[in-house]
C-alpha cells in the first residue's frame, strides 16, 4: 500500500492542498502563530484517503464539485468545547459528515485536536457500486443528509481508517478500497441505531462572513476596508461584523489581517514566489499583499508569529546558504 505525505506550513499549503479535490479553497486560521502539521496520502485505484493534522485551529471554506462525493469524519475524541464543524453543525461525537451530493460548498472549522480523514470517490463510481449491492435506494441518503452517526460509523469505519495509517500492517490496496466502499455503504444503509441530519441553510450574515473569508483570500494583492466589503458583498457592516464574530470570533478587520499576514509569511518563505513577482524584502513583500503602514504591518506581524518579520526572511535565506 503506498502513502506519500504533504507537509503543511502554512494557510497557503492547506488551500494548496485541499484544491487537489476541491476549488477556491480559502484558510482561516483562528489560533495564534504559524500553522504547521500534515496530509497524508493514500491513492487507491479508484478512491483517495486524506488524513489531515495541523496544530492550529482552522476554517476553511471551498467550493465543491459535483463529480466527487467526499465522506469525512473525525478520528479524534473531541470534547464539546473543541469539536468540528461541519456546515455550522458542532460533532461531539464519531459522525460521518460531508456527503451530501448537493452541497454546493464546504464549510469547516477544524481545532487543532482533530483528526479529520477524507476519502473522495467519484460519483459515477459509486452509483455504479450501489447498483452492483442493489443499494440504489441510500441514493436517497446521500441527496437529502449530510451528517450520520450510528454503530457502524463509530466501530467498524473508524477501525478501518485507523488502520489504514498503521504501515506495518500488510493490507493490499484492491482489499483496502473493497473494505472501505462496502464499509460506507453499511453506514449508509444500517439503521438499527442510526441518526441521521440535514445540511442546516446558512444564515445571511454566516454567509457574508464566509464571503469576507473567500473574497480577501482570492483576490491576495487587493487591500480592503470594511466599507469595501460591505459595498462589494452587498451588506451592512453591522452583517458583516456579526457575521464574522459569530462564525470566526473575529471582527471582519481581524480576518482580514490575518488571512494577509499568513500570505506574506508564506510569501517571505517562498524564494520562487517572491522572484516571480519582484519582490526584494520584507516591505516590497508587505504592500504587494496591501499593507501600506510599515510600523503597523510590523506589530501585527509579531504579534501574530512571535518573531518579526525580518526574523521571518532571515530564516529562509539561512536557509538557501545551507543548501
Amino acid at each position: 500500500m503506498s502513502r506519500f505525505r504533504l507537509a503543511i506550513n502554512s494557510t497557503v499549503d492547506i488551500a494548496s492542498i485541499f484544491n487537489r479535490q476541491l476549488a477556491n479553497t480559502s484558510v482561516l486560521s483562528l489560533g495564534t502563530g504559524n500553522v504547521s502539521g500534515f496530509v497524508d496520502v493514500i491513492p487507491l485505484e479508484n478512491i483517495r484517503l486524506f488524513s489531515i493534522k495541523v496544530d492550529q485551529p482552522l476554517a476553511i471554506f471551498a467550493d465543491r464539485s459535483c463529480e466527487k462525493i467526499l465522506f469525512s469524519i473525525d478520528l479524534q475524541h473531541s470534547s464539546a468545547n473543541d469539536c468540528l464543524k461541519a456546515q455550522g453543525v458542532s460533532l461531539s461525537r464519531a459522525a460521518l459528515f460531508g456527503f451530501n451530493s448537493g452541497l454546493s460548498d464546504m464549510d469547516l472549522l477544524l481545532p487543532a485536536s482533530s483528526n479529520m480523514c477524507c476519502v473522495a470517490i467519484p460519483a459515477k463510481f459509486l452509483i455504479k457500486r450501489l447498483e452492483k449491492l442493489n443499494c440504489t435506494e441510500l441514493q436517497e441518503v446521500l441527496d437529502n443528509f449530510n451528517i450520520l452517526v450510528n454503530s457502524v460509523v463509530s466501530g467498524r469505519l473508524i477501525s478501518i481508517l485507523q488502520q489504514c495509517w498503521d504501515s506495518s500492517l500488510p493490507i493490499s490496496n484492491e482489499y483496502l478500497e473493497d473494505e472501505i466502499i462496502c464499509t460506507l455503504v453499511e453506514c449508509l444503509a444500517d439503521q438499527s441505531d442510526r441518526k441521521i441530519g440535514r445540511a442546516l441553510n446558512r444564515q445571511d450574515r454566516h454567509q457574508a462572513a464566509l464571503d469576507v473569508l473567500s473574497t480577501t483570500y482570492l483576490t491576495p494583492t487587493r487591500a480592503f476596508e470594511v466599507q469595501d466589503l460591505a459595498d462589494l458583498l452587498h451588506q451592512s457592516r453591522t452583517s458583516l461584523f456579526n457575521g464574522c464574530r459569530e462564525k470566526f470570533g473575529m471582527s471582519p478587520v481581524q480576518v482580514v489581517r490575518s488571512v494577509r499576514l499568513h500570505q506574506v509569511r508564506h510569501a517571505l518563505l517562498d524564494v520562487e514566489f517572491c522572484i516571480e513577482n519582484n519582490l526584494n524584502g520584507v516591505i516590497d513583500t508587505a504592500e504587494f499583499f496591501g499593507f501600506i503602514g510599515r510600523s503597523h504591518f510590523a506589530k501585527h506581524y509579531k504579534n501574530e508569529f512571535k518573531e518579526t518579520p525580518r526574523k521571518t526572511l532571515s530564516h529562509r535565506r539561512k536557509a538557501e546558504q545551507v543548501f
